[in-house]
């Protein structure tokens, strides 16, 4: 590795929900809550800035009606603004140079159209399946998964700076893009190189208990394709579980 492949990474927290345990853990924890996090990554060196997710969209009413039907008040989600807390570390949207998703949800998309001169990242068969032509697009409302806005940026101001990638690959040096399914089809793995090794972001792992006992995803769309991921990402390196909370702020140099 070079100097420009390796990355110093900020962990920031953008949001909050409690969830049943049970969808946090496949057939587990039926009667227990568990308190997720919601996070963005930005990896970044001399270089380059490279951000993972975008975070939640300020309107949260359409996401939070669904999950009051799903489990009540306590599972509504609560945001922050992920552009302030950006701001405030000192990184506006103007100065990312990449953006990447993992999955493409309301949750990680709903604040993409600030990163007007960023180029973005999508997983080209996650954006078709989950977005583009679901194949069971009854369960939901197309918009509860991506604000019209946002849907709108893509395929407007947006569309000049849209890479969509196919399979695993390096989106930029150091930075490896790996399709790993399990919770959505736009679920992706991020390994990041880092000056103490490389380090893994995905939703595949809620949290660091999915892959250190084997349990998948209680919300996995397949979760053989959660056990095939986490094989794969432990011998690739440290992981970091998307909504995890004990990786809340978490700082690497």
């Amino acid at each position: 590795m070079t100097s420009n492949d390796r990355y110093s990474i900020k962990v920031f927290k953008v949001g909050e929900s409690e969830v049943p345990g049970a969808e946090v853990y496949w057939m587990k924890d039926f009667w227990t809550w568990e308190r997720l996090s919601f996070h963005i990554v930005l990896a970044y060196n001399s270089e380059r800035t490279f951000l993972i997710n975008t975070g939640m969209p300020l309107d949260l009413s359409i996401r939070n009606q669904e999950m009051k039907k799903f489990a009540g008040d306590r599972a509504i989600f609560r945001s922050e603004d992920s552009i302030k807390i950006l701001k405030d570390a000192g990184f506006p949207p103007d100065s990312i140079d990449f953006v990447a998703l993992t999955p493409v949800q309301d949750y990680t998309i709903g604040r993409l159209d600030e990163f007007r001169r960023s180029k973005i990242f999508i997983y080209r068969d996650g954006w078709v399946r989950d977005i583009a032509a679901p194949a069971y697009a009854y369960f939901h409302n197309r918009d509860l998964f991506i604000p019209r806005r946002i849907f709108d940026f893509v395929y407007g101001e947006g569309w000049k700076n849209i890479v969509f990638y196919d399979g695993e690959m390096d989106l930029v040096p150091g930075i490896r893009a790996i399709p790993v399914g399990c919770h959505h089809r736009s679920s992706v793995a991020f390994v990041i190189n880092t000056r103490s090794g490389k380090v893994v972001f995905t939703d595949a792992s809620f949290k660091k208990e999915n892959v250190r006992n084997r349990i998948p995803i209680g919300i996995a769309e397949n979760i053989y394709e959660c056990l095939n991921a986490y094989e794969i990402m432990e011998k690739i390196g440290e992981i970091l579980p998307a909504y995890d909370p004990a990786i809340d702020g978490l700082v690497i140099e």
